[in-house]
């Protein structure tokens, strides 16, 4: 028997996942990654942000691993405090996070890549793999196509290539569109003990700083640092993008802290927190200077597709949204775990009788099934992230954002 082919477009924390519970059951299968390799020194040397993981998601996709114990020392850097501040400082709303979120430890992104990673075969990774496309062959097979790397064909293909996929145009033509938002992510290092202020204005969890349409949300992570990530809302999909450009930092600063429509109108103290932020990403940058705004773009809600034989997708390539709700990896990583139990039902069907059906025959029923139970959480979620998106960009989101966490009951 001819053991079928399978790839996986992408090694972030969905691929990764997927393939190490592939691994598991002994499945085959190549994950092709355009970065170049990561090593576990780079990972932890690079800033990155936080996620929490949720009980019936992300933890359980952890859990089914078998990488639990070693998931757990690597949540100790962020708290689950929140706090919510208006724009001129004004504390709305506080808890120290010891209720009802204890079960949603925090990790660092580039910790759970590490750790995914370091569970899934090195000879199984290709690495330095762009996809500049992907196609149906005439023999029901797909074709992957990566430049000057070559192509590669395979019977089943799973596109965990996130918000701009390439193995998407085999299922549907639809893409992301806008979502209303410009953002820029600025990570202070060693903030508890080189800026004190800042961190204990924000706080060890995460803080909200809301307020005419505009908003700052920050994280602690890894060794004292804060990510924050700077939003603000504008009709025009590039118009923050363009105006923050290929500026050095007095110019980006300039732009963001002395327009009263963005952040000059806010509190001195904000106004460190960004400053202190740009300055430390031109510091890393060198000569390109601090990062502009970039637009955040989201597939529309409830968007759905039929299954198709050969192809599947997981995470941003299946449901981009808005980031207001802690679901994008949540989703990423239930999308795995469900999707390697259908591979692994497809393949031991297909392994005791091969020659009836074709393996992608075969799973396509098992797919169907996946897509219908990722498509219903995945709606649910991305109302909740949309809605939550016009809340926290209102005029007065501090408040709305307040409220909001009030009526979730006080911490116990």
């Amino acid at each position: 028997m001819k053991r079928p082919s399978i790839a996986i477009v992408g090694a972030g924390p969905s691929g990764l996942c997927l393939g190490a519970l592939l691994h598991q059951r002994g499945i085959p299968f190549t994950i092709y990654e355009l970065r170049d390799r990561l090593s576990p020194a780079a990972l932890s040397a690079a800033p990155s942000g936080m996620l929490d993981l949720h009980e019936a998601s992300g933890l359980a996709a952890i859990r089914s691993c078998g990488l639990w114990h070693r998931f757990l020392p690597l949540t100790a850097d962020c708290g689950q405090g929140t706090i919510v501040m208006d724009r001129d400082g004004t504390v709305q709303y506080r808890d120290d996070g010891g209720g009802g979120d204890a079960n949603r430890p925090e990790i660092a992104r580039n910790e759970l890549v590490g750790l995914l990673l370091s569970a899934t075969p090195a000879e199984s990774v290709a690495w330095g793999h762009k996809l500049r496309g992907a196609a149906p062959t005439a023999d029901g097979r797909v074709q992957l196509d990566f430049g000057d790397r070559g192509t590669r064909e395979h019977d089943f293909v799973v596109g965990a290539d996130g918000a701009w996929s390439r193995v998407r145009g085999l299922v549907t033509d639809v893409g992301p569109r806008y979502g209303g938002i410009s953002y820029a992510t600025l990570h202070i290092a060693g903030a508890t003990d080189r800026r004190p202020a800042l961190a204990d204005m924000v706080g060890d969890g995460s803080c909200f700083i809301l307020g005419g349409g505009n908003g700052l949300v920050s994280h602690r992570g890894a060794r004292g640092a804060i990510s924050v990530h700077v939003s603000a809302a504008s009709d025009d999909e590039h118009a923050l993008q363009d105006r923050t450009r290929d500026l050095d930092p007095e110019q980006w600063r300039r732009v963001l802290l002395g327009d009263a429509a963005l952040f000059g109108s806010w509190s001195p103290a904000v106004h460190e927190l960004i400053s202190a932020g740009c300055d430390e990403e031109a510091a890393r940058a060198g000569s390109s200077g601090p990062p502009p705004m970039k637009p955040l773009y989201m597939l529309p809600v409830g968007h759905e597709w039929p299954a198709r034989p050969g192809v599947a997708l997981v995470g941003d390539a299946a449901h981009l949204m808005m980031p207001w709700a802690g679901e994008g990896v949540n989703l990423a990583l239930r999308d795995s775990l469900d999707l390697a139990e259908a591979i692994a039902k497809a393949w031991d069907e297909y392994s005791s009788s091969p020659e009836s059906q074709s393996f992608p025959d075969v799973l396509l029923l098992h797919v169907a099934g996946f897509d219908r139970a990722m498509f219903a959480r995945a709606r649910i979620a991305a109302q909740e992230t949309w809605t939550n998106s016009k809340l926290l960009f209102s005029q007065d989101g501090a408040r709305a954002m307040a409220d909001l966490m009030a009526s979730f009951g006080a911490p116990e």
